[in-house]
């Protein structure tokens, strides 16, 4: 199947997931035909889907119904970019983003089992950790914003980016909220306290794992194909001057 007809074959499968017509067979459909696309051959669908007059809101948990059949572009992804390459670094900071993420389940799920507040237990400063540590991935996603995504829109493909940064403006409240909530749980009710980490916790579980997914299986292997090699050499610069994370892995700096 040549690839303007395998992109006009997905854009009818999305346009079929999105109206709700999610049956086993569309699904079945969807993922055969998703392990015949590229990574950049979906972007490009997705991004005709916009110009053709598709909010980015629909088209938001499209990127989901291909990640598992897409597994094998991150293996092979990872495997072609050295370490210290932009997209290496933050992939390894995705791994660490994911094992907060856990910590952060975790930790929402044990305080939810509790009747009252503990001064002195240690999940409480184990959450402050973990409240500081999603407010400094914002390195992480300013780097993205302002090094990776303008060089994957010059390509035409503006799609995959927009939903991106929508996601970091939705998450960036929440972490704050978390953040707020593990340094005043001694001065609320319990009950509110609970009420609402389990609220902010669990939105940025689910939604931070989903946005990673997206960009380690969509919009990593796009930026490897339209990204020429010169322009990695300033995306590392500037990525330099930006700065990095806490949790970002020394060989990802240090690396020449």
């Amino acid at each position: 199947m040549a690839a303007e007809t395998r992109k006009e074959e997905l854009k009818k499968i999305l346009e079929r997931l999105n109206s709700g017509e999610a049956t086993v067979e569309v699904k079945k459909e969807a993922q055969e035909l998703i392990e015949s696309i590229s990574a950049k051959e979906l972007s490009e669908a997705e991004q005709e889907l916009i110009d053709e007059g598709l909010e980015e809101t629909e088209l938001r948990h499209l990127c989901t119904a291909h990640i598992e059949a897409m597994a094998e572009e991150l293996k092979a992804l990872k495997t072609n970019v050295p370490v210290g390459h932009p997209l290496s670094t933050l992939i390894s900071e995705h791994e660490e983003i994911l094992k907060i993420l856990d910590r952060l389940d975790q930790v929402n799920k044990e305080i939810q089992k509790m009747e009252e507040f503990e001064a002195d237990n240690p999940l409480f400063s184990e959450l402050k950790e973990i409240g500081a540590k999603l407010l400094d991935t914002e390195k992480h996603h300013t780097r993205e914003e302002e090094t990776l995504f303008p060089e994957v829109d010059k390509s035409g493909v503006t799609g995959p980016t927009r939903i991106m940064r929508m996601e970091h403006d939705d998450l960036w409240p929440h972490k704050e909220e978390i953040m707020n909530l593990a340094e005043n749980a001694a001065e609320m009710k319990f009950d509110r306290f609970k009420a609402e980490l389990k609220m902010h916790s669990e939105y940025v579980v689910v939604t931070l794992r989903d946005h990673i997914f997206k960009e380690n299986n969509i919009l990593y292997p796009t930026a490897k194909d339209v990204i020429s090699d010169s322009m990695w050499e300033e995306i590392k610069a500037k990525s330099d001057q930006i700065g990095y994370c806490s949790f970002t892995p020394e060989k990802e700096i240090n690396a020449k």
